[in-house]
């Protein structure tokens, strides 16, 4: 069980565009961040960006920017689906996911894959 006092962030990393494997990684997320406070971000990488860019999560997006979830895509995955109007619209930030999982494991934070 988590500390309260825990600093630590968990990120949740959403590998797989099958949406039942990849919906309760995200729905957890939001509980974590609003049941117990926890300092949560959501990843997309590899073909869970394809998930993201047809519009088949879009009400989880929605929740977890009213949960104020942060919310990544990984650029490089964007550009090899060309996937780049598709996310645009759907406000993910994007980054190089190799270097944001690299910040998270220096700061001692869990990265979690659905």
């Amino acid at each position: 069980m988590l500390s309260e006092h825990t600093s630590a962030m968990t990120a949740f990393m959403i590998i797989r565009d099958d949406l039942t494997r990849a919906d309760p990684g995200i729905a957890m997320t939001t509980r974590m961040k609003m049941d117990r406070g926890v300092d949560v971000r959501v990843l997309f990488f590899g073909p869970s960006i394809k998930l993201a860019a047809i519009g088949q999560i879009d009400s989880q997006l929605a929740h977890l920017r009213d949960a104020g979830i942060g919310a990544t895509a990984c650029r490089t995955n964007i550009e090899q689906y060309e996937v780049t109007k598709e996310i645009g619209v759907r406000r993910l930030k994007l980054l190089p996911m190799s270097a944001e999982v690299e910040s998270f494991a220096r700061e001692g934070s869990a990265v979690v894959t659905f």
